[in-house]
């Protein structure tokens, strides 16, 4: 790239970062990081995976060439910033992709639970629902920097 280019990029990052984050702590009233599924769930998830997930996405989480690593920078790059509703939905709607939708309702909150504990998100308390609007208010963010 060449330096007017690299400069466009950087001012676009600039005006827009602000812009997004806003956005979506403007929606959220809790954080990923108050511990939003048990652990518990995320044990059964880990079993619900290896059955229903693994033989596509790998045991590791770490995906292939045809399909999406579940884990770390690659997952956060997909999902940072989007709510636990769009990947519940995306997970229901979508997955097994050889049978979408074919699982139980615990059985998507137990994969979204394991999911989650993978990419080192805490456990808390409270068990995981997949109630749409509660979901929606919960955003799926970096661990913060700085606390307040």
């Amino acid at each position: 790239m060449n330096k007017k280019t690299l400069k466009f990029v950087g001012y676009c990052l600039a005006v827009s970062a602000p812009l997004s984050l806003n956005h979506s702590l403007a929606q959220t009233d809790s954080s990923i990081w108050d511990g939003v599924f048990t652990e518990a769930q995320a044990t059964r998830g880990e079993t619900a995976y290896s059955a229903n997930c693994a033989s596509c996405h790998s045991t590791d989480l770490r995906g292939n060439s045809n399909t999406p690593s579940l884990l770390g920078m690659s997952f956060m790059f997909i999902w940072e910033n989007q709510s636990l509703a769009e990947l519940y939905t995306k997970m229901r709607n979508e997955m097994p992709s050889d049978n979408p939708g074919s699982l139980s309702t615990q059985t998507y909150e137990d994969l979204l639970a394991f999911l989650l504990r993978s990419n080192q998100f805490p456990a808390g308390e409270q068990a995981l629902k997949a109630d749409t609007a509660k979901l929606t208010k919960i955003s799926i963010t970096p661990k913060p920097v700085f606390s307040q």
